[in-house]
């Protein structure tokens, strides 16, 4: 495996976990009725904790591996001498802080006595997140235009994050309408989590567009540039996840009044239909983000 495979892979990794801490910081502090944040809070206790320690590994690992790319390859990407001098690129200096946070996070995911800890853990991943938006090719343009795309790349950041760290947890507020004592407080998530899931959608979408729009400045149509090809079948991909989203909540969810178990089991289907086009749509723009733009 070549260092900028494994760069791609590791980049993949470390977006998702961040993403998935962000999901489930959102359903248990911000989307769940307190009397039921807790529960699901433990349910997602084991994914968040693996996630946390995932973020942490590839952070250190991007770091490294930018060191061999930057130097003499594999051997380099241990050497410490070239880490300090990647620390002192653009990249670099952003994430100096993008490690103190990622330590950050992963010591108060530990504490789990911490008086705080989901409001703290909310926090750090939207830090972390809006990091992101000062590297690779959101950070290729400079003065008001570079401000707008920071901007815009943080708000489709945290909106992509919403979508797709949310799949998991509302699998388990799925399962939890089966138990009738909590069943209240499940579908009152699922609810807010339906109303707050369009904004994300519009704004994943408006965002994504002007991004494009923004690095390309033209339509993605030469099918012979690869970033462009691999752009459009990201394109492709959310528009599939947003078709089965919106067949989730204007076809299944007026189905769970006339045929509960169908609707339920129709649901759990689309929604890790969902997760699988949300980490291919990931892959894939991993994989693009290290492409030269053309």
């Amino acid at each position: 495996m070549t260092l900028a495979t494994l760069f791609i892979l590791c980049r993949f990794i470390h977006f998702a976990s961040l993403m998935q801490i962000f999901g489930i910081s959102v359903m248990v502090i911000l989307l769940a009725p307190r009397s039921f944040s807790s529960t699901l809070l433990r349910q997602n206790e084991h994914l968040m904790m693996i996630s946390a320690v995932l973020a942490a590994l590839t952070s250190v690992g991007m770091l490294a591996i930018q060191a061999g790319l930057m130097g003499n390859g594999w051997p380099d990407c241990l050497n410490l001498n070239v880490w300090l001098l990647v620390l002192t690129t653009t990249f670099g200096e952003v994430w100096r802080w993008h490690l103190l946070l990622t330590a950050f996070m992963l010591l108060v995911c530990l504490m789990n006595w911490l008086p705080g800890r989901g409001v703290l853990l909310l926090l750090s991943s939207i830090a972390l997140l809006l990091s992101l938006a000062f590297v690779g090719h959101a950070a290729m343009h400079e003065g008001l235009l570079g401000v707008v795309q920071r901007s815009n790349h943080a708000v489709h950041l945290l909106s992509a994050a919403y979508w797709f760290g949310s799949l998991i947890p509302l699998l388990w507020c799925l399962h939890n309408t089966e138990d009738q004592e909590i069943r209240p407080y499940a579908i009152s998530t699922l609810i807010r989590f339906s109303t707050w899931g369009h904004v994300a959608v519009g704004m994943v979408i408006i965002t994504g567009v002007l991004n494009s729009a923004i690095i390309l400045q033209r339509w993605p149509t030469d099918l012979s540039s690869l970033y462009q090809l691999l752009l459009l079948v990201k394109l492709m991909l959310v528009g599939c996840m947003a078709g089965v989203a919106l067949y989730n909540r204007y076809r299944l969810v007026p189905l769970m009044a006339l045929n509960p178990q169908l609707a339920h089991r129709r649901l759990v289907k689309a929604t890790w239909l969902e997760i699988g086009l949300s980490l291919s749509v990931l892959l894939l723009v991993s994989w693009f983000a290290t492409l030269a733009p053309r």
